[in-house]
């Protein structure tokens, strides 16, 4: 299979970013195989593995341990690509919103995205995935520092109000959050996600235009269209087992959903050397750790959060499922007070 592949706008911009703290320009196009020539091309693509030399050889060459942050924070809409001038030209934020949740994919491959609103808030979940572009601190810091810039650049303000909640403790360099991503944020989370104020859903950008949102939006299903029919089943039932979380459908339910007899289902699965089981133990394994590694979750909180009703069956499992590890040594291993 191809390997998944980025614009080169974003190593573009982070060579730049890297550069401005000190890093050697030519030091990090040749960890990462680039050339200037590529950078300057148009419509080039770099690979995800060229990206994460960058960010790599940018953090070990500076020092700067927040330098996906400060990328994030350097990201503008027309570096995304189609998909950016779609949200230029929506609405409101709230179309904004609407436009991330249904073509999130187009960006984040190695994310789950759920938005939800409730009451005067309008919450965004970042959930990576156990297939990370760095890894998932700083997948997740990628994505909330590239979003609030996003709006900001929409309707042309230094500051909006937001809240940042993360699942993970925080690093030695916490005080760059709230002075990067000016805004509140708060660790040891159950899950990691953005906060705005359902006020905010109304604010017009300045560049609104529903007739060209609708050939971008054109232009974002097929993409879309193409990047799932390349994807394989497997990565279909992965991402339909994320989205359920605690409410796991059992292999017929699956099966139903796409649209396929039990037996076609298992075969197809087959034809791509993997099983319905494996599928869900990985999805499984990967939401436990996750809420394993805050603080505020006991291992029998995180059995229910995985519809587990007997903790014993959950810690049997989860040593099958990393080779070994019990589920309180993994939290010992990976949660900071």
């Amino acid at each position: 299979m191809k390997e998944r592949d980025l614009p080169i706008s974003y190593a573009a911009i982070l060579v730049d970013v890297a550069c401005e703290l000190g890093a050697s320009r030519q030091e990090l196009l040749h960890a990462a195989n680039l050339t200037e020539q590529e950078l300057q091309t148009p419509g080039a693509r770099c690979a995800e593995e060229q990206f994460r030399q960058l960010i790599n050889t940018g953090i070990a060459a500076t020092g700067t341990q927040s330098l996906a942050l400060r990328f994030g924070q350097r990201l503008t809409l027309t570096s995304h690509g189609v998909f950016g001038y779609a949200v230029m030209s929506c609405r409101n934020i709230h179309q904004v919103i609407e436009i991330l949740t249904k073509y999130y994919r187009l960006l984040l491959k190695n994310a789950s995205l759920h938005a939800k609103h409730e009451g005067d808030r309008v919450y965004i979940e970042f959930q990576p995935t156990r297939e990370l572009l760095i890894d998932r601190q700083r997948d997740t810091e990628l994505f909330f520092a590239g979003m609030l810039s996003s709006i900001k650049h929409l309707l042309h303000t230094d500051k909006i109000s937001a809240e940042i909640e993360l699942s993970y403790a925080p690093p030695e360099y916490q005080s760059d959050y709230e002075a990067i991503l000016d805004c509140p944020v708060r660790f040891n989370q159950k899950t990691s996600r953005v906060i705005l104020p359902a006020s905010l859903m109304q604010e017009k950008p300045e560049y609104a235009d529903p007739v060209m949102l609708k050939l971008y939006e054109q232009q974002c299903e097929e993409l879309l269209a193409r990047m799932k029919s390349s994807d394989g089943l497997r990565v279909k039932v992965r991402e339909y087992l994320v989205a359920a979380q605690q409410q796991f459908p059992s292999l017929e339910q699956a099966a139903q959903h796409f649209h396929m007899s039990p037996r076609t289902f298992r075969r197809r699965l087959s034809d791509e050397d993997v099983s319905f089981q494996k599928i869900l133990d990985e999805v499984r394994l990967e939401l436990a750790e996750t809420y394993l590694r805050n603080p505020a979750l006991s291992v029998n909180h995180t059995a229910d959060l995985l519809g587990f009703h007997d903790v014993s069956n959950f810690r049997r499992a989860f040593i099958r499922w990393s080779n070994g590890t019990s589920p309180s040594a993994f939290k010992k291993q990976h949660t900071q007070y």
